[in-house]
């Protein structure tokens, strides 16, 4: 999943310029049928970095839903993503 999201990823302009580093921490569901969903901000480092991190996340290929008793539930997932200039 981290593979997909850092390949994905394109650090805002205003953000590099700035020199702006941080995590943002996205929360978002996997739905009973394995879809991506309702991705939120929980933390924002600013400029930029919590809206590219949302577009990421639901661009995000199905997974695989979680199971309880047999039968596929949703499932929410707290995602820090770290943007770090080079």
């Amino acid at each position: 999943m981290l593979q997909f999201i850092y390949k994905q990823i394109n650090y805002p302009a205003i953000a590099h310029e700035n020199n702006v580093q941080g995590t943002v921490v996205i929360r978002f569901v996997v739905s009973k049928t394995g879809a991506v969903e309702n991705a939120e901000i929980l933390r924002d480092t600013g400029a930029g970095c919590g809206a590219e991190a949302p577009r990421v996340v639901n661009k995000m290929p199905n997974r695989k839903p979680g199971r309880q008793g047999g039968r596929n539930v949703p499932v929410y997932f707290n995602l820090p993503i770290r943007f770090v200039l080079e």
